[in-house]
């Protein structure tokens, strides 16, 4: 297990955020794009950043494109560490590291290379959430890779 860093926020709201989080991550292993429907937010200024470089804006956008990946990407459980974030009363963030493993499965070649090979690789990950009629959902997502070379000016 990993260890968790969330700050702010009641104990119980941190508990529900922490559930909801790992509830994406359970779904999103399989595309789960029905399921996935109470994570993320139904208004229409919800916007995520995907890992393949494009902005959905919506749920249904983003929903199109699980979609797809249903059908084209066999995929495994994004594997969360460093998680951390911070709770408000409406507004929380989380940030993560992932790490996982995937392969093309479509009949066409992949959009653009984005590891389909099978090997591990590191994704970081931060998701905001609000809650909405009491219960906390995603309104934005913005994942992008990680990399273990060296930082520019060793920094």
């Amino acid at each position: 297990m990993t260890t968790t860093d969330l700050v702010g926020g009641s104990e119980e709201d941190r508990a529900a955020l922490l559930a909801l989080h790992e509830t994406y991550l359970q779904l999103n292993a399989r595309f789960d794009w029905e399921g996935l429907q109470a994570v993320w937010s139904p208004t229409p200024e919800a916007t995520f950043f995907n890992l393949n470089g494009h902005t959905y804006r919506g749920r249904e956008h983003w929903t199109r494109l699980w979609q797809f990946y249903a059908q084209n990407v066999r995929s495994s459980y994004w594997t969360p560490f460093d998680i951390g974030g911070v709770v408000g009363t409406d507004l929380a963030t989380i940030w993560c590291h992932r790490r996982t493993r995937r392969r093309w499965r479509g009949s066409q070649p992949p959009p653009r290379d984005l590891h389909y090979d099978e090997a591990e690789f590191t994704t970081r990950s931060t998701m905001v959430f609000r809650k909405e009629d009491g219960a906390w959902r995603c309104v934005h997502a913005h994942f992008s890779e990680a990399t273990d070379t060296p930082r520019p000016g060793g920094v």
